[in-house]
């Protein structure tokens, strides 16, 4: 899935020159708590997030009632460009969320801006992420998800004989993750299928020696 269909586009955007007041304004108003800093026609050259500004305010700086009068001057003196973060990590419209997802986890980052050259044209952040997984996953009132465990030995004939088995059910794949279990020697397969012979399928599933964990038609948790 590529960040270009995530990302929020055409982002509110800070300059260099504009003092810590505004930027919170900002913030406070759009409810967000980053923005890319630009320059020029847009070019980016930095990014600032709300713990820039916690050393002036403190930690409830989203809160401009809570601002004296004293601090709020003291914001108006303290310019962008002091504070912001300089080259921050950025990535094109077409890098994928698995990749942003990682890079932000690794460089403990939750945001990254989006660049088509050196023009800012969006920002995806970690709660996109998680939306985006969100929607890969979830089931509704026409699909069913379902969890079960295959060999990490032959995995590509076993990919071939799941696919095999949809056909011969008639259900639709819409979404189909594997992720690798080494202590077990197993992959965890997750699917998202469309049909009327789900049952059908999952005894499948068990005849074929595959264990299937959960599926959608089963609680997953405790309200």
């Amino acid at each position: 899935m590529f960040v270009h269909f995530w990302m929020a586009k055409s982002p509110i955007v800070a300059t260099e020159e504009m003092n810590l007041e505004e930027v919170l304004y900002l913030m406070q108003r759009h409810k967000i708590r980053r923005m890319p800093v630009v320059r020029g026609e847009n070019d980016l050259c930095g990014i600032i997030v709300i713990s820039d500004i916690y050393p002036f305010v403190g930690p409830h700086a989203m809160t401009k009632a809570l601002l004296s009068e004293e601090v709020a001057a003291q914001l108006r003196n303290v310019r962008v460009a002091s504070v912001m973060t300089n080259s921050p990590i950025t990535c094109s419209r077409n890098a994928t969320i698995d990749e942003i997802g990682v890079i932000m986890r690794s460089k403990k980052i939750g945001a990254v801006p989006v660049l088509e050259g050196t023009k800012v044209v969006g920002i995806i952040t970690e709660s996109d992420i998680l939306g985006a997984l969100s929607s890969i996953t979830q089931t509704g009132s026409d699909s069913k998800r379902i969890f079960f465990r295959i060999p990490v030995m032959d995995k590509i004939n076993t990919f071939y004989k799941i696919v095999s088995l949809c056909e011969q059910n008639e259900l639709e794949i819409l979404t189909i993750l594997i992720h690798p279990i080494p202590e077990e020697h197993s992959h965890l397969v997750m699917m998202r299928v469309h049909g009327k012979k789900v049952p059908e399928f999952i005894d499948m599933l068990w005849r074929h020696h595959y264990e299937v964990l959960v599926t959608s038609m089963m609680p997953v948790y405790n309200a």
